[in-house]
């Protein structure tokens, strides 16, 4: 079969016939970029005139300064989580009381759990309590108090067990504070108003803190951050104190339990960063989350017969990422290792766990959160006579540099006739959706994995930086990667919300028309569905 290449320009070209050198030249025709150098209009903005930074450790008010929250729940289990004020503490910690009701009002008989926790300056002040012999499929109602204070009333919710009829889930990621207003999150919290609308679980798939304050010359009024460079333990800590006094992010976690994974801005972009030590600790204090083994993140959830939940850990166990050659992507060419077997970014023990759950589980459909995009995101593909996963890749860090890993965890579903995997993933900036085959560019290798891909909440995106636009790559990229990438989306920031039934998932891109201003609408970018049994991406009329 003859393969053409259809650039953004309209020009077509013979695949065969472009060397790597040449089809990076039509790519920079295609997008508006001549010579390497980058056109006029297209270089990043030089820096605007950043607020001064004290360097002082940020702390809220009230004697609930981060709100209340609730994760990873359990048919009979569910953590609890609050920050007590540490003014409030003579030196001996805070003793709060934790109560979990059937009603929100806490009346007689309604309250069926009252534990006490202890608020110390070691754990920054920060409790989470494990509540057990919850029922399943319930929904509870929680709050803590002290000293006559009573926090704000968070609500949560046990995972049911056997037969399910759906599960709504949400899914966010990369919320840098000093770069917009969490609209985002406004219009999530929201949902829970509406019975219709109304989510079991949201998924923060990373970057829920960054260590950086000010960067891509945004600097928004109202978000201001004292500290540019997060370090020590106290310094993280002092990022999720600041974070977690937003009001529509205390709005989320008060009214859906989350599901917490770390990426690389939280502290920890690969093994032996300097600060992931105190990064890392202070993670743990200030979110509440289970670990499958000592200190690790990589855990699964069950939401009885329908689903289970494999959230993975990209960062703390790979190899050393791959130099890139360049801003239009490295081939395997020039790298080989891209394609090397014994590279991993899961690590042994977490890809055996991840390709034993996903074959060994009994849930119809089976969810990975993602830090990191899987899809493959090709400036060009492969060429004829080329091993399978070859191509241009844009993104070293990602899956594309540990594209063999990629091609193992495809090919154990295939191999298993696994079905109805579905992958959620953040990091990227971009809302996306794809349907990922064991051979991306054979179009009759059956999709093992649906994809969806969620835009940051509120961290730059490249047209924001004057990079080039969607109207210029989205139709070269779905030239390229012809037969997985379904949607593609790169100037918009949200949220992803997904219903998922015995028969089908149906997904929705949320987007706050800006996050500049405190309050704003919300449109939907895109619906999609993937029917059971077929791992394709369907796209429907937004």
């Amino acid at each position: 079969m003859r393969t053409v290449l259809v650039l953004a320009s309209g020009l077509v070209l013979r695949r065969e016939s472009l060397g790597e050198s040449m089809q990076r030249r039509a790519f920079l025709a295609s997008v508006g970029i001549a010579g390497g150098v980058i056109a006029a209009g297209c270089a990043p903005r030089s820096n605007p005139l950043y607020p001064n930074q004290s360097g002082e450790l940020f702390e809220g008010s009230g004697p609930y300064p981060s709100g209340v929250g609730s994760g990873d729940p359990t048919a009979d289990s569910v953590l609890l989580w609050t920050r007590a004020h540490p003014e409030r503490d003579s030196g001996q910690g805070i003793l709060l009381t934790t109560e979990i009701a059937t009603s929100p009002q806490f009346g007689v008989g309604q309250i069926v759990a009252q534990l006490p926790a202890l608020a110390t300056a070691n754990r920054d002040h920060c409790v989470t309590v494990e509540v057990t012999g919850l029922q399943p499929a319930t929904t509870y109602w929680y709050r803590f108090s002290y000293d006559g204070t009573t926090s704000t009333t968070g609500r949560t919710r046990t995972a049911p067990v056997g037969g399910v009829d759906r599960l709504r889930l949400a899914a966010f990621s990369c919320q840098r504070y000093t770069h917009g207003f969490y609209t985002a999150h406004s219009d999530l919290a929201g949902l829970a108003e509406d019975p219709g609308t109304d989510l079991d679980l949201v998924l923060c798939l990373g970057d829920y803190v960054y260590e950086t304050g000010y960067a891509d010359a945004v600097y928004v009024p109202g978000r201001e951050d004292p500290i540019q460079q997060a370090r020590t333990q106290d310094q993280f800590r002092s990022k999720y104190r600041m974070y977690r006094s937003d009001p529509n992010l205390q709005a989320v976690h008060a009214a859906y339990p989350m599901v917490n994974v770390f990426d690389n801005h939280d502290g920890l972009a690969a093994p032996g960063d300097d600060q992931a030590t105190g990064a890392i600790a202070a993670f743990f204090e200030h979110l509440p989350v289970r670990s499958r083994l000592p200190g690790r993140i990589d855990r699964s959830l069950r939401w009885g017969d329908l689903a289970e939940i494999f959230m993975t850990d990209q960062r703390s166990f790979r190899d050393p990422t791959l130099d890139e050659e360049g801003p239009l992507g490295t081939s395997t060419s020039e790298r080989p290792e891209i394609l090397d077997p014994n590279r991993t970014m899961l690590g042994a023990e977490q890809r055996n766990w991840l390709l034993n759950g996903l074959s060994d589980s009994n849930a119809q459909w089976k969810v990975i959160g993602s830090q990191l995009m899987f899809w493959p995101w090709r400036s060009f593909g492969k060429l004829p006579g080329q091993p399978r996963g070859s191509g241009i890749y844009l993104n070293l860090t990602q899956w594309d540099g540990y594209a063999a890993e990629r091609l193992a965890l495809l090919d154990h579903l295939e191999q298993n006739n696994v079905r109805n995997t579905l992958l959620f993933s953040g990091d990227s900036h971009v809302f996306s959706a794809a349907q990922i085959a064991p051979d991306v560019d054979n179009p009759r290798s059956v999709p093992r994995i649906a994809e969806f891909g969620t835009g940051s909440v509120t961290s730059n995106n490249a047209d924001e930086n004057n990079y080039p636009t969607d109207d210029a790559t989205r139709p070269y990229l779905r030239s390229v990667n012809p037969n997985h990438l379904r949607f593609f989306e790169s100037e918009r920031h949200g949220y992803a919300t997904a219903e998922i039934t015995p028969s089908e998932t149906s997904v929705e891109f949320r987007s706050p028309k800006t996050i500049r201003q405190p309050t704003s609408v919300t449109q939907i970018l895109s619906r999609m569905r993937v029917a059971a049994d077929t791992q394709r991406v369907e796209l429907l009329a937004p």
